[in-house]
C-alpha cells in the first residue's frame, strides 16, 4: 500500500492542506478535495495543523511537508512573513506523529512548474528546457527559478533556487510611477516590490493613485478595485490596476535578466489568474519586453499564467517527493 504523507500551502490568508499518495517510481498523488482555513482565524501554529489533520479524518502519515509564505531558512520553525503566525517543527511532529519539513511556498511551487496543466501564455515563444521563473502577487509576492540540471534522454532534471526578491526596492520606471514612489514612500518605510505587488499592494496603489488625484479613496478592497478597473467603470481603478500590471511586468522582467530565464517566466499567486482576460490589453507584456539593449531577447521570452486550481499544493507534493529520494533538484517532462 502506497505511503500517505500530508501537504500544506499555508500563505497569508488561507492556509490549504491535503493527502498524498507516495508512488514508488511514480509521480505523487494527490487525495481528494483540498481542506482550506483560513490562516487569519489562527494565533497558534499548532492549532492549524490540528484542525487540518481532524478535516483530513487524522490518517496515519510517513510525513508532512510544509510550504509557508515566509523565509524555511530554519529547520525548526517558519514565521509566516505578514502574520507572524509560528510554526515549530517538534510540537507539529508531536501532534502528526510524523517528521515534518518546511519550505518556502514559492519554493515549493518552483518544483510544480514542469507539471501544471492550465497555462496561459502571454506573447513569446514556446516555453523551453531552460531557465524558468516564478514570480506571484498575493498576500505578498513570492518568487523562485528553477534551472536545468540535466535535459538529456526523455526527462529534465531540475534545480529549484529560492528567492525573497519580493522584499528588494521598488524601481518606477515611469514618471506616475514616481511621482506614486514618493506618496508611497511618506506611508511606508520600505517601498518595495510587495509594497505594491500584492493584494494590499493594490490597495496602496490605488491610495497612492486617489492622493495623486486629489480625491478621498473609497474602502474598496483588491477584489473591488480589480472588479471595477476591468471595463474601465471606474477610470480611478482602471489607472491603478494598469499601473499594477505595468510593474509586475517590469518586476518579471527584471527577474527574467536576473536569472537569465529563457525558458518562461511563470505567473502564480491568487491575483494574477484571475485577471487573464485582461491580461492582453494591458500594459503587461510591454513592460516586460521593454529591457533596453536587451529587448529582443525578452521578446522572445514567453509569460505563461499558472491557472492549475491548487499549484502550491501540486508544488508542494513533487518538493517532498524529491526530499524523500535524497535529491534537490526535481524530475519531470
Amino acid at each position: 500500500m502506497a505511503d500517505l504523507a500530508l501537504i500544506g500551502d499555508i500563505g497569508a490568508t488561507n492556509a490549504r492542506f491535503s493527502l498524498c499518495r507516495e508512488v514508488v517510481g511514480g509521480s505523487p498523488e494527490l487525495l481528494d478535495t483540498p481542506v482550506i482555513l483560513s490562516t487569519q482565524a489562527y494565533t497558534e501554529g499548532e492549532a492549524l495543523l490540528r484542525d487540518a489533520a481532524e478535516a483530513l479524518q487524522k490518517p496515519k502519515l510517513t510525513g508532512a511537508l510544509l510550504a509557508v509564505a515566509g523565509p524555511a531558512s530554519h529547520a525548526d520553525y517558519v514565521v509566516i512573513t505578514n502574520t507572524g503566525l509560528v510554526l515549530q517543527r517538534a510540537s507539529l511532529e508531536t501532534l502528526l506523529r510524523a517528521p515534518v519539513a518546511f519550505v518556502n511556498d514559492f519554493f515549493a511551487m518552483a518544483s510544480g512548474l514542469p507539471f501544471f496543466q492550465r497555462l496561459v501564455q502571454i506573447g513569446g515563444q514556446a516555453p523551453t528546457l531552460d531557465t524558468k521563473a516564478l514570480l506571484g502577487p498575493g498576500s505578498g509576492l513570492g518568487m523562485a527559478g528553477l534551472i536545468p540540471v540535466s535535459v538529456g534522454g526523455a526527462e529534465a532534471s531540475w534545480q529549484v533556487i529560492a528567492s525573497e526578491g519580493g522584499h528588494a526596492d521598488l524601481a518606477p520606471g515611469s514618471p506616475l510611477e514616481a511621482e506614486l514612489w514618493t506618496i508611497l514612500n511618506q506611508a511606508h518605510d520600505h517601498v518595495c516590490w510587495e509594497t505594491v505587488l500584492s493584494g494590499p499592494g493594490l490597495r496602496n496603489v490605488y491610495d497612492a493613485m486617489c492622493s495623486l488625484w486629489g480625491i478621498t479613496p473609497e474602502a474598496l478592497s483588491s477584489e473591488e478595485i480589480s472588479a471595477q478597473a476591468v471595463g474601465g467603470a471606474n477610470p480611478i481603478c482602471h489607472q491603478t490596476l494598469d499601473v499594477f500590471l505595468g510593474l509586475l511586468g517590469t518586476a518579471a522582467g527584471n527577474l527574467a535578466l536576473t536569472l537569465n530565464a529563457r525558458g518562461g517566466v511563470y505567473l502564480g499567486g491568487g491575483i494574477v489568474p484571475q485577471l487573464v482576460n485582461h491580461l492582453a490589453d494591458s500594459p503587461l507584456r510591454r513592460r516586460f519586453e521593454e529591457r533596453g539593449e536587451l529587448s529582443s531577447l525578452a521578446k522572445n521570452i514567453p509569460l505563461l499564467v499558472i491557472c492549475d486550481e491548487q499549484p502550491g499544493l501540486v508544488g508542494a507534493s513533487h518538493c517532498l517527493d524529491q526530499l524523500n529520494a535524497g535529491r534537490p533538484g526535481l524530475s519531470g517532462p
